[in-house]
């Protein structure tokens, strides 16, 4: 084979490797906890990721109806989270922003694994709803930056 039909052989290939540099180039994605209940569709995020002890994790919950796929915009809820040990942390929801968006902020007091659980309704006329996984915390970061 000639030089010129092996680059016209590797010219695609070459295209779709600069497709794929370029599209790994955008911006980094969040990685998100996806949960549901009977009514409710949740995508969870927090920062800072991974949590870690003692640090204060602002967690962001994104709420649809797991009907309509419409954001859930004038509901209530909370996190809450515990360990085998018995240590607690739990914060109520506040509004976000965006439309359907609610914030909550916990701060384990210890390292190890975490239940984590979260309540919510889409009016006070409606039950609560419970969602509950599991969370690693890392150890909390020592004083050297």
């Amino acid at each position: 084979m000639t030089t010129s039909g092996r680059v016209r052989r590797l010219a695609p290939l070459a295209l779709l490797l600069a497709f794929l540099g370029a599209a790994a180039c955008g911006p980094p994605r969040v990685p998100t906890l996806r949960q549901g209940t009977a009514s409710y569709f949740f995508t969870i995020s927090s920062e800072p990721i991974p949590p870690r002890a003692r640090e204060d994790i602002i967690y962001k919950i994104e709420v649809k109806d797991k009907k309509t796929g419409q954001p859930i915009d004038l509901g209530e809820g909370r996190i809450f989270a515990n360990t085998i040990e018995g240590a607690r942390t739990y914060d109520g929801f506040v509004k976000a922003p965006a439309v359907g968006t609610y914030s909550a902020k916990l701060n384990f007091v210890t390292s190890g694994q975490w239940a984590v659980g979260i309540q919510f309704h889409s009016d006070s006329t409606r039950p609560l709803e419970k969602t509950e996984w599991m969370q690693d915390v890392l150890p909390e970061r020592s004083g050297i930056p």
